[in-house]
């Protein structure tokens, strides 16, 4: 895969939620490779990610991206009454890509002999799991992964820092919160520490 070029940034960024104030004035750029975002529950890891992909508004400042976004949440947010292999073909024919390497993700995730039942009938893991294949077959600039390791086994854990480590080196940027898993640091470029609605980068 050739190398893309990618960029995100919040500039003095404020987010405001049912009249509460959780991002402010936050400024952060991310640039091709790892992004890690640390901070305990509840100190707006989730709101920054989400205001990255354009998903709550403004009150004030600017967001600025450069090409698509793969946005995964906490929930895996596929389309419950299709299968896994469905689902992924519906989001990779949308950004109008190839098909023929969703069947091999679906397996290399672990939900290959699961890839045509309903979601709805998935377990949690499973749904996670088939999820998270999408960052190996939609070939997006920049991936938002808020949380992702809840629900993974342990050879999920390690599926997911492989994928995360081969698309950083794709030249990818990909930007994870979470509280927990020091496994990815050595991958890290940057790190953002988020803790009452302030941001700082290192």
């Amino acid at each position: 895969m050739r190398t893309v070029q990618s960029s995100a940034s919040l500039h003095d960024a404020t987010v405001v939620l049912d009249d509460r104030v959780i991002l402010r004035a936050v400024s952060v750029a991310v640039d091709p490779g790892l992004t890690l975002v640390r901070g305990p529950n509840g100190s707006g890891k989730t709101t920054l990610l989400r205001a990255l992909a354009g998903l709550v508004p403004l009150a004030r400042g600017d967001r600025r991206v450069a090409g698509d976004i793969l946005y995964i949440g906490h929930r895996p947010m596929l389309l419950r009454g299709l299968t896994a292999r469905e689902n992924l073909e519906f989001f990779v024919r949308f950004r109008g890509g190839d098909t023929r390497g969703i069947d091999g993700a679906l397996r290399a995730w672990g939900v290959g002999e699961d890839m045509d039942r309903p979601v709805e009938r998935l377990s949690a893991g499973e749904r996670r799991r088939a999820a998270l294949a999408r960052v190996e077959t939609e070939q997006v600039p920049l991936l938002l992964l808020d949380e992702p390791f809840a629900d993974l086994d342990d050879a999920g854990v390690s599926r997911l820092r492989q994928s995360i480590g081969r698309a950083r080196d794709d030249g990818r940027a990909i930007v994870v919160a979470t509280h927990a898993h020091p496994e990815l640091d050595d991958l890290a470029r940057t790190r953002i520490a988020v803790d009452n609605g302030a941001a700082t980068a290192s």
